[in-house]
């Protein structure tokens, strides 16, 4: 223990009596340099504070300038607006269906009264069976008509094509070219067409009216294939001296089109000795082995290639069904995707318009691929081809695994058309639906006449140009596919 001094103790007594009174002088030497840092702290939070406050306010006093104020007369204001829109939009609409007017020509062959009646009918018109049996009968004639209008023979109903042997051949030196028809349609295809508008029984109102669509989307094509062999003298100089197969709706529709495969372009693998793998996936419209395909009363009992099974008998097949059995996988959404018969009505992608799928697979000579697709772009009627595939693997039928071989077909290798690959492609034809304001929501008193299209708000956007995926081909050993 540390010893204190006696004369030291005397002072620790009296610091120890006034301790309290020696310290106090230094409080304020700690506490006010603490209280001044907390309070600037303060003081910062306050005016942060208060600017948040104060730009609220002054937000909140905005409003009170906007005119009109939301109150009853803005809500006036946005049902006007809304009306706007809608008006604009049923006129747009109606636009686009009037401009479709000549595709929608009814056939004179069917009578002025037929035309008549069939052009004034409502949506859920109906017309009488005496008509609906003269459609039956007259349609026939009327589809015979497609393989001329393409610019080749008929051989829906005569038999099997007869092809001149020497139609392809190398000329000969100072012989003239043969002149002939510049294409020629799988006569095996045709009867698959023509089929498909062969009723035992006179059809209902909705068959003939979808019926008759077809007719005329396959007419469309139709055209085009003639206007890309415009001015050949015969298939030795022709851009498409063959078509193989032409579909659309239900057996062109895929249950899972190209273009959601994943990949835009496909080449086919190699395999270790030497020659190509057979593709993995099926392309095949209406395979009935990719299954989920609803049947359609039209197409049953015609072949593999229209969805039923071949062993099942035509007699068996229903004439008549429900309208949703008949709207089955006939139209598509925007994605592709086959829509059922209810999804039709229900489908926001089917409100406007109908997009119809095709498949073309044709012989091209593959330097005027790039004008096919230009020409299909150009079409009056909204055409939008998705796919395109160069020399696909085929079999028989149109199914996977073996050589597809019709009558006319004309030889791509070692032939007289060195250029020549087969082509097939795949999309969409849009057909415009039937104005119906209640579809919008749009009361009919209150459509009042369509916008000025030459007044800024009234004006339709552009439509975008669709630019058609092409490629070149090296040559007809080529296999490539693009999807969009």
């Amino acid at each position: 223990m540390i010893q204190i001094p006696d004369n030291v103790r005397p002072a620790i007594d009296i610091v120890l009596r006034h301790h309290f009174w020696m310290l106090l002088p230094l409080v304020p030497l700690l506490v006010i340099p603490l209280v001044v840092m907390a309070n600037g702290r303060l003081v910062t939070e306050i005016k942060a504070a208060r600017g948040e406050i104060e730009g609220r306010t002054t937000a909140l006093r905005g409003v009170e300038g906007i005119q009109p104020h939301p109150n009853d007369d803005w809500s006036a204001e946005i049902d006007r607006s809304t009306k706007a829109v809608k008006r604009e939009t049923f006129a747009e609409w109606q636009r686009f269906w009037n401009e479709q007017k000549p595709l929608r020509s009814w056939p004179a062959a069917l009578g002025a009264d037929f035309v008549q009646r069939a052009e004034t009918l409502k949506a859920d018109g109906k017309l009488p069976r005496k008509l609906l049996e003269r459609y039956q009968n007259g349609v026939r004639p009327l589809v015979r008509q497609l393989p001329k209008r393409m610019g080749g023979d008929d051989f829906m109903v005569d038999g099997v094509a007869t092809v001149d042997p020497n139609a392809n051949r190398p000329l000969m030196e100072g012989e003239q070219p043969r002149p002939g028809l510049p294409v020629q349609w799988s006569a095996e295809d045709q009867k698959k067409v023509y089929a498909s508008f062969n009723w035992d029984k006179p059809p209902s109102t909705l068959q003939v009216m979808l019926a008759q669509e077809e007719l005329w989307v396959y007419g469309v094509l139709c055209d085009s294939v003639a206007r890309m062999n415009q001015g050949a003298a015969g298939q030795y100089n022709a851009a498409i001296p063959l078509v193989e197969q032409l579909a659309v709706g239900y057996p062109a529709a895929e249950e899972d089109p190209g273009a959601s495969r994943g990949g835009r372009i496909f080449l086919p693998k190699v395999q270790a000795g030497g020659g190509e793998l057979p593709p993995q996936e099926s392309f095949a419209p209406g395979d009935p082995a990719a299954g989920g395909r609803p049947p359609n009363p039209r197409f049953s009992g015609v072949g593999p290639a229209f969805g039923v099974s071949p062993e099942e008998p035509a007699a068996q097949a229903p004439v008549a069904s429900s309208d949703d059995a008949l709207r089955n996988w006939i139209y598509v959404n925007f994605e592709g995707k086959p829509l059922a018969g209810p999804e039709v009505a229900t489908s926001p992608d089917a409100m406007m318009t109908h997009l119809m799928p095709f498949v073309i697979r044709a012989v091209v000579d593959e330097r005027k691929l790039d004008a096919w697709l230009i020409d299909l772009a150009r079409s009056a009627i909204p055409i939008d081809v998705r796919q395109v595939r160069v020399n696909p693997q085929t079999g028989a039928g149109g199914l996977p695994g073996g050589e597809f071989r019709s009558e006319g077909m004309v030889a791509t290798a070692g032939s007289a058309r060195p250029h020549d690959v087969t082509v097939e492609l795949r999309g969409t034809v849009g057909l415009a639906t039937q104005p119906d304001p209640a579809k919008i929501g749009f009361e009919a008193n209150d459509a009042g006449s369509p916008p000025d299209p030459a007044s800024p708000d009234g004006a339709a956007p552009a439509a975008a140009e669709g630019q058609p995926a092409a490629g070149a081909a090296t040559g007809p050993d080529r296999r490539w596919e693009v999807s969009v």
